[in-house]
């Protein structure tokens, strides 16, 4: 039904448009004025067309009055009478201006001016003032940049001007000048074009709130990923770098969390094309990006934008002399802040006490074991890098002529990580080609390529953990036997052997991103575009793994193979039909859009692995050949997919640079609901209103523009719900009948919809003192509906959780962001700044339930600690809070004491006040989302010179420090992780224990007094009765491992010199620079972690969220590099 009816409304408002065009050239009045002047009738005709006056100052002196009574009549014909008897004339010269001018005479030198006008980039500049100076006669340019000027005196002065250029002053006699005037950019007002939903506005314009950033204009530090340049840079956006693994992607959040299930990731457009994942891109290829945060803004993409959208513009050749960027960097990181872990004297102290303590309560005779040598032992200083070194380069060419423009360029970067192994390599390519054909035609193609390499280790999974295990060997030991022999878990050390981790296994990453962006620009009519576009991208991941004879961990372990491979293919293709139409009629000028897009989504997944080195199974680690193998196993193999279809329009309509309008509409239909629920609307409308163009409006230098937006939007997410989540579906499992596997149903068809969020925002723009201070501010409230979430059910139904449309959150905020410059002159200093207060909480739950609680995450990350809850941020810890340490017997409760509890233990809160410690006392402790973030940027300039100092900061957010001891592991775990293992000078096996922190092992509770945070060391053997998992009473899910994550960081310093021109001109080079940056500074936090801003996972709907597992930290880097154009 949509497919007939929307092509036919688009053709019906084209055919109203025209028609409206055609009217507005045959205006008519009614007149009845008696014995009034000439401007009174002009007033009357003004009040009833679109027609508005021009003439010099003093044209209309010593004319007469007039008598006119008409009714309804063409404008010619009033004006006609009017003038019949005077010494003027009239010329209409479009639907919006009429020129009075004297009548020629002998002797009066009048001339017709004609002309075009171009912004720099050569693209028409619409709208664009031409006035006589001194007068009021004047006009604007077309939609082609056209103008036409008539009875201009030949010793007059053309003055043109337009939005965020230098103004032109041009003698009306010169007219060879006018054929091609170029505007110039106001270097002082830097007003700009922002890229907004298939099509661009003049910030000055815009009615809604937009952030752009121009990463040639930032400080990029020792970032390849444009994402995490943003981070502290644009208000309303909130970037953390989850670990300094090396091609790490950061996490992104746009005016917080907008979904559970859904996800809190935006939409990426690059080039037009969408993607819910960031590509690999060259930074060096990047015009702009654009953050469109409200939902007027991005309600133009629908169905993927309720968590805002990121649109990358990448560069292109402009007409001119051919031009070749290089740019190149080279750093080397050093540990900005380490985890000191106990020595072997600190270990071995630590541990007696342990024993000791559990001796006494539990009336045992434990002997505590030392090994007869000690060989003192730094682990992560085994596996890890002292220095790592980073390296950029891009080169590109660009250039063209009024036909033809190209760009192209090539990328590579490379970074090692923290340990030894971990490396990211990343290259780029990228052309793009645009020809004008003729008047109608023109081609654009954009093509572009990466290769990325991730050589990884086994850091995140729960199981080795490299990182981990190198903090918790016993520092006693070292890595060999006498044989040279890697030492094994289980004999002499507690934990594999990390170095083993990572020498005897090799796990590679390799993406290849393809893209191609084609279409034609088709403009058969002044005003009108149809652009049909083609663009494809897919990326195919291989990913391989082999483990080596040496690797005890794995090398006989049944489900894993010698050698195992993987190979991911993701594709996607979309196809746009976008028709535009520009106009003008008098003051307004209206653009009216609208258009078609179908988009299709695959992935297949296709893997195998050979058997392992058990029985001969597998030959050698010489080979590479999984078919050398006795047995294949497969892999992960799987094939989904989805298609969106969508119909969209806008419509813009701007009244003198005065009052804009812009109203959309976007319907998406998706393959991944039933049809009922198949379609959705996702509508949005935005004014603006510019106080600084109204006549009232004081015209001085304090106030140079001042601009109030007003907007509503409604945007929708899918990404919550499954491409098959409409069907039901059958898969292999269940119990066997005679030995033969047998089905079940492995999904219900579920009835969902859309999640759909309407948003309203309030904000003004304002400039001052002549663009020295700038200020944005934005208030804005998004409440979002239907939340998809798997919610648990009773495993009667045959299920554990079901998807299911369950609630209604909430997000509020306001973001401020003020740039000042502070100096002009020699020595130039410009400070800017944001900050954003987001406060996010839960509204309603369907079902009528006050609180949900999440599933448990592994109990290395952090275990039970979240709820959803009504009321509270949907990152909400929940969880028992710590209130310190038992400092004597007798303030533990009878209940606790029966448990094994004792003085030097961690007093919980009892929060039912049953005088036990369980489930039912975890509370609302807290929240992983932070208060208030921003950045400050301080840049000054002097005779070649410049500094940049950029610095971020957060507040008010918490972390669970996982990686201390939450569960069976971690540095705290103050003896209750053990084992019992073979050591070569005993004859039975002795228990040992992991490792601690320096911090634990010297600052533990002693007696009284001696301790209210870190509680005594215990032999966790059975002491403490039920609570048998993780590590014991002690260590349970509680507030003894949530810290606070503010933080504020001078995340880079940059010092940079550019040559003088006239020194770089004798060597044909137009600019060099040459600069050195500190990038990851310094950090003031109280967090004891790495870094505060690390978090297992960027999924607020998963149980790890906010949790710091202990991945590879961001070191600090010192950079040397340069940038060279000729």
């Amino acid at each position: 039904m949509y497919k007939s009816i929307l092509p036919r409304l688009i053709t019906g408002l084209f055919a109203m448009l025209m028609l409206c065009s055609s009217a507005l050239a045959q205006q008519r009045v009614t007149v009845n004025i008696n014995q009034s002047s000439l401007k009174t009738l002009f007033d009357t005709i003004e009040k009833q067309t679109s027609y508005r006056f021009s003439y010099i100052n003093g044209v209309l002196e010593n004319e007469g009055s007039v008598t006119i009574r008409q009714e309804n009549v063409p404008v010619a014909r009033v004006l006609e009478q009017a003038l019949k008897n005077t010494g003027l004339t009239y010329k209409i010269m479009s639907d919006k201006q009429i020129l009075i001018t004297k009548k020629p005479v002998a002797g009066d030198n009048r001339v017709t001016v004609t002309g075009t006008v171009y912004e720099s980039e050569g693209d028409p500049a619409i709208g664009a003032s031409v006035m006589v100076k001194g007068a009021k006669t004047g006009t604007s340019t077309d939609i082609d940049g056209h103008f036409t000027l008539t009875g201009v005196p030949s010793d007059a002065v053309i003055i043109i001007s337009y939005i965020g250029t230098v103004p032109q002053e041009i003698s009306a006699s010169d007219k060879a000048k006018f054929a091609n005037v170029v505007l110039s950019k106001n270097t002082e007002i830097l007003d700009e074009v922002v890229v907004v939903g298939y099509g661009t506005q003049s910030s000055k314009l815009v009615t809604t709130s937009i952030s752009k950033v121009k990463l040639d204009d930032i400080d990029q530090a020792n970032d390849y990923n444009p994402i995490k340049m943003l981070q502290g840079r644009v208000p309303g956006v909130n970037i953390s770098n989850s670990s300094g693994t090396p091609g790490a992607t950061p996490n992104i959040q746009v005016r917080g969390v907008g979904s559970i299930n859904g996800g809190s990731k935006p939409l990426y457009v690059v080039d037009g094309i969408p993607a819910e994942s960031y590509p690999n891109i060259n930074p060096s290829d990047i015009e702009s990006i654009e953050v469109l945060k409200d939902a007027s803004a991005a309600a133009i993409y629908g169905s993927r934008a309720n968590s805002g959208v990121v649109i990358i513009t990448t560069k292109s050749g402009k007409s001119g002399t051919t031009k070749i960027d290089v740019s190149g960097r080279i750093g080397f990181g050093k540990l900005a802040k380490d985890i000191e872990m106990a020595n072997a004297t600190e270990y071995a102290n630590a541990m007696q006490a342990a024993i000791d303590n559990y001796n006494v309560q539990m009336g045992q005779n434990v002997q505590f074991y030392m090994p007869s040598v000690i060989e003192e032992t730094d682990w992560m200083k085994m596996i890890t890098r002292e220095t790592t070194e980073t390296a950029t380069g891009s080169i590109s060419i660009s250039g063209g002529n009024d036909a033809t423009n190209f760009y192209a360029s090539f990328g590579a970067n490379r970074q090692e990580g923290f340990i030894e192994t971990s490396a990211f390599k990343q290259y780029n390519l990228r052309t793009k080609i645009s020809h004008k054909i003729n008047r109608i035609f023109k081609l654009n193609i954009n093509l572009a390529g990466a290769a990325s390499e991730y050589n990884q280790v086994e850091e995140s999974s729960t199981s080795l953990k490299v990182l981990r295990t190198a903090r918790e060997v016993q520092p006693w030991y070292g890595a060999y036997d006498a044989d040279g022999s890697y030492k094994k878990n289980g004999v002499e050390i507690v934990r594999h052997n990390p170095l083993m981790l990572i020498n005897e296994e090799k796990w590679t990453l390799k993406k290849y991103h393809l893209s191609g962006v084609f279409n034609l620009e088709i403009t058969p009519f002044e005003g009108f575009k149809w652009t049909p576009q083609a663009s494809l991208y897919t990326i195919l991941d291989n990913t391989t793994k082999k483990l080596t004879e040496r690797h005890d961990a794995r090398k006989n372990n049944s489900g894993w193979g010698a050698v195992s491979e993987q190979k991911d293919q993701s594709f996607r293709y979309v196809i746009d039909n976008v028709f535009t139409y520009n106009n003008s009629a008098d003051r307004l000028i209206y653009s009216v859009m609208a258009g078609h897009s179908f988009e299709r989504y695959t992935y297949n997944k296709f893997g195998a692995r050979s058997d392992n080195y058990a029985n001969d199974a597998y030959p050698s680690s010489s080979f590479d050949l999984i078919n050398l193998s006795t047995n294949i196993f497969p892999g992960d193999i799987s094939y989904t997919g989805y298609s969106l279809e969508s119909y969209f329009g806008r419509v813009a309509l701007n009244w003198d640079n005065r009052y804009i309008v812009n109203a959309s509409l976007r319907c998406d239909g998706s393959s991944r609901f039933s049809k009922g629920s198949r379609y959705g609307y996702f509508p949005s409308v935005s004014f603006a209103w510019r106080a600084t163009e109204e006549e009232f409006f004081p015209k001085d230098a304090i106030v140079n523009d001042a601009k109030l937006r007003l907007s509503w939007g409604k945007t929708g997410s899918m990404a919550g719900v499954g491409n098959f989540a409409a069907l039901s579906l059958i898969g292999a499992g269940g119990a066997s009948y005679n030995e033969s596997a047998g089905f079940l149903i492995s999904q219900d068809a579920r009835s969902l919809t859309w999640e759909k969020a309407n948003q309203y925002n309030v904000g003004v723009d304002v400039e001052l003192w002549n663009q020295r201070l700038s200020f944005t501010g934005d208030v804005f409230l998004q409440r979002t509906t239907d939340l998809l979430y798997s919610k648990p059910v009773n495993s009667t139904t045959g299920y554990t959780s079901i998807s299911s449309n369950i609630g209604t959150l909430e997000n509020r905020g306001v973001e401020l962001a003020l740039t000042g410059k502070i100096l002009t002159g020699d020595f130039k200093w410009t400070l800017s700044g944001n900050i954003s207060f987001v406060k996010n909480k839960l509204v309603k739950l369907i079902d009528g339930s006050n609180i949900i609680l999440m599933g448990a995450a592994n109990d290395k990350v952090g275990g039970s600690m979240h709820a959803l809850i009504i009321g509270q941020p949907l990152s909400t810890y929940y969880m028992l809070r710590m209130d310190g340490i038992y400092q004597r017997d007798d303030e533990v409760p009878a209940k606790l004491y029966a448990k094994g509890v004792r003085a030097g233990d961690v007093r919980y809160y009892d929060y039912n006040g049953d005088g036990d410690i369980s489930e039912a006392d975890r509370m609302n402790v807290g929240k992983a989302s932070p208060d208030w973030y921003g950045g400050i940027t301080s840049t000054c300039s002097w005779r070649g010179f410049d500094l940049n100092i950029f610095g971020q900061f957060s507040y008010g957010g918490k972390i669970m420090a996982g990686w201390r001891g939450v569960g069976s592991e971690g540095t705290e775990h103050m003896g209750s992780s053990f084992s019992s293992i073979k050591v070569h000078d005993a004859t039975e096996q002795v228990v040992q224990f992991y490792n601690i922190s320096k911090a634990a092992a010297t600052t533990y509770w002693r007696g009284e007094g001696t301790s209210n945070t870190m509680p005594r060391m215990i032999y966790g053997n059975g002491v403490h009765q039920g609570y048998t998992n993780g590590n014991g009473y002690n260590g349970q899910t509680s507030t003894r491992f949530l810290e606070d994550g503010s933080y504020f960081k001078i995340k880079s310093v940059t010092l940079g010199y550019t040559l003088p021109g006239d020194l770089l001109r004798k060597l044909s080079i137009d600019n060099l620079r040459v600069y050195m940056t500190v990038d990851n500074l310094l950090c003031f936090t109280k967090y004891s972690g790495y870094d505060p801003e690390a978090s297992y996972t960027a999924d607020p709907s998963s149980t790890g969220y906010g949790s710091d597992f202990g991945l590879q930290p961001i070191m600090r880097t010192f950079i040397w590099g340069l940038n060279l154009t000729f």
